[in-house]
C-alpha cells in the first residue's frame, strides 16, 4: 500500500535564470487572507436619519503566514555541502531575494567568477507566485520577519520561524488573478445550494 504524498506550499521567482523555489518544508499551520474595503460617507437625503455608505474602492489583499525552516548540522543541501553556508541558509538567501531587484544568479555567479556578463536586471518589487491549494497567486513579497533559532558549529542557522506577508496583484491583466475570481465566484454560488427558504 502506497502513502499519499501531502502537497507543499511554494513561493517562486520564475523571472530570473535559475528560477528560485521555496518550497514549503512545513505547511503554514495558518494562513491569513485579508482584503480591505473604503466607504466614504454619503450625504443626508431627506427622510433618512443617518448618512449613507459610499463605495470608494478595494484596498490591497494581503496573505500572511509563518514557515519554520529546519536543516540538519551537516546541511541537507547536496549542491552546498559546506556546513559554513549550509543548514537553512540557502533557503533564507532564497526568501530574501523576493525583496529585492536583483539580476540573475548565474550571471552573478559568472562575474564573481571572472565572467564578463552582469545579468538582466529586474524592477523592483520582484514578483513572485505564492501556490497553496488550489490558491495559485501572483503577489509581492512586502514583509519578511526571520528569527534564527539554531546554529551550527560554524554558527551558520540550522532552525528558523520565518514570518512572510504577501500583497496579491489584482489586476485585470493577471490571468492568475482572472482565474481566482472566477473560482471565488464558482465557490460562492455551490453555496447557495445550502439555503434553505423554507
Amino acid at each position: 500500500m502506497s502513502e499519499r504524498q501531502v502537497l507543499r506550499g511554494f513561493l517562486a521567482n520564475v523571472d530570473v535564470l535559475p528560477p528560485l523555489i521555496v518550497t514549503f518544508q512545513f505547511n503554514p499551520a495558518s494562513i491569513s487572507d485579508n482584503k480591505a474595503v473604503s466607504y466614504a460617507d454619503r450625504a443626508e437625503t431627506i427622510g433618512s436619519n443617518a448618512p449613507g455608505k459610499v463605495y470608494t474602492g478595494g484596498g490591497h489583499r494581503t496573505i500572511s503566514f509563518d514557515l519554520k525552516l529546519h536543516g540538519l548540522e551537516e546541511g541537507t543541501n547536496k549542491l552546498n555541502p559546506t556546513p559554513l553556508d549550509n543548514g537553512v541558509s540557502t533557503e533564507l538567501a532564497k526568501l530574501r531575494s523576493f525583496l529585492y531587484p536583483k539580476a540573475d544568479a548565474w550571471a552573478t555567479l559568472s562575474g564573481l567568477f571572472g565572467g564578463g556578463s552582469e545579468g538582466t536586471r529586474i524592477s523592483a518589487p520582484p514578483t513572485c507566485y505564492f501556490g497553496f491549494g488550489t490558491r495559485i497567486l501572483e503577489c509581492v513579497l512586502t514583509d519578511l520577519r526571520v528569527s534564527e533559532t539554531q546554529f551550527n558549529s560554524l554558527l551558520a542557522p540550522v532552525r528558523a520561524d520565518v514570518g512572510v506577508t504577501l500583497v496579491v496583484i489584482e489586476e485585470t491583466e493577471s490571468a492568475l488573478y482572472e482565474f481566482d475570481k472566477q473560482h471565488r465566484n464558482v465557490l460562492a454560488a455551490l453555496g447557495l445550494q445550502n439555503i434553505r427558504l423554507f
